[in-house]
């Protein structure tokens, strides 16, 4: 059977994370069920990342086996008339057999909304971390080097999951810092990212911000592979599935605004200035 990739985007505070729960609802549940009733089949789907609980994303990436509709287009306009309103398809394509949303993924991409200003915001702040005090993002700047790379993240994930003998190596490309008037988006990049990563990692780089810790200490917290000397696990709210790379699934012609925004920002900033 031909196999079809999905870009979905989700608020993801309804439901009980991606994956298929025993009671509780998932995206995944509703994606399948959606299938099912438009294919007129039983239908399992693959993500890129399974989100935790109350995670968003903007630009996660499934897949599943069988014979969709004549054209994409009515597959997606049938499903996005079924879904609930808070999950939507916003681009597909027919890929190889070999391909698959989890192991063919090259990269994948997070972003966390921090809003930092004296009084919380009444629109966008449930989805957004509000912080009141002075954040020094150039300190945090400087912590970046220090995780990038692989390394052993058992610092950064639950420990009752390390104890288990989770595989806790991971590979961060980049970290990147782009400024926005109130909002501050933390636009990290990598292989993947273990249960609860970047949550912690979030609340570690906030104790930058916040001058509790030292930009170089962020190199002891990750050496020492000790779930105690991280910050705290930050909320989900604000933490958004962003991009999945791939070799054989285009997304050019998809790409979510907010990343766009993104890397043009990043883009700019890394350009030479020119004195002349």
């Amino acid at each position: 059977m031909a196999k079809t990739a999905l870009t979905i985007e989700y608020d993801g505070a309804p439901y009980f994370g991606f994956q298929l729960q025993k009671q509780q609802n998932s995206v995944q549940a509703e994606l399948e069920k959606v299938l099912g009733i438009v294919l007129r089949q039983r239908v399992r789907v693959y993500c890129a990342g399974r989100t935790d609980t109350g995670v968003n994303a903007l630009g996660q990436v499934v897949h599943f086996a069988g014979e969709p509709p004549k054209t994409l287009d009515l597959l997606i306009y049938a499903l996005n008339s079924l879904l609930p309103k808070d999950i939507a398809v916003r681009h597909g394509a027919v890929v190889p057999d070999s391909f698959h949303a989890r192991f063919s993924c090259l990269q994948r991409e997070y972003v966390y909304v921090v809003y930092n200003a004296p009084y919380r915001p009444g629109v966008l702040g449930y989805k957004a971390l509000w912080v009141r005090g002075d954040l020094d993002w150039s300190a945090v700047r400087s912590a970046i080097p220090h995780i990038l790379g692989e390394n052993n993240f058992a610092a950064f994930t639950q420990a009752k999951l390390v104890k288990r003998g989770e595989k806790t190596i991971r590979r961060i490309d980049d970290v990147r810092i782009i400024e926005d008037g109130p909002y501050t988006y933390v636009h990290i990049v990598g292989s993947g990212f273990l249960h609860n990563m970047i949550r912690i990692l979030m609340g570690t780089l906030l104790d930058i911000a916040r001058g509790k810790t030292r930009p170089e200490e962020l190199a002891g917290i990750l050496a020492r592979q000790d779930r105690v000397g991280a910050g705290v696990t930050m909320k989900p709210d604000a933490l958004y599935f962003l991009h999945a790379e791939y070799k054989d699934y285009d997304q050019s012609g998809a790409q979510h605004a907010l990343r766009q925004m993104l890397l043009h920002r990043h883009a700019a900033e890394s350009r030479p200035v020119n004195f002349s």
